[in-house]
């Protein structure tokens, strides 16, 4: 059965702390690991190229959206380390990842809300529970 995305949320934790929620988060990226490097492992014997499954790429960048709020997006300026994060799905499926991230207003234009991108440089596996 289908799902909608209402109650989608994120949340972070500083290294000695709680998992804090988000609030105003308006769109996620995908979630998840990348699939694994093809290393080539053909021989002069071989017939046709041969591979083995190399190392899973998880170095990518996380973009979620959100409506301006002063007090959250200060706070989330002030977040120079890298902390864990969570991102849960309504039917209680969770991600979780390691990740620095940054913040930046987003363009702008009349008659629009303002927003702004919170990007996470992911530095973990992801891991879903």
């Amino acid at each position: 059965m289908a799902i909608l995305t209402k109650g989608i949320s994120l949340s972070y934790k500083l290294a000695s702390g709680e998992y804090i929620e988000l609030t105003n988060l308006q769109e996620i990226p995908e979630i998840g690991n990348g699939a694994p490097e093809k290393v080539e492992v053909t021989t002069l014997a071989d017939s046709a190229k041969t591979y083995i499954a190399g190392l899973s790429d998880s170095g990518q960048d996380l973009a979620f959206k959100f409506l301006y709020e002063k007090e959250q997006f200060e706070t989330l300026i002030g977040i120079d380390e890298s902390c864990s994060w969570k991102v849960s799905m309504p039917d209680g499926i969770s991600a979780t990842f390691d990740g620095t991230p940054s913040v930046k207003f987003d363009g702008a234009s009349p008659n629009n809300a303002i927003t702004y991108t919170l990007n996470v440089i992911v530095e973990s596996m992801i891991e879903f529970a």
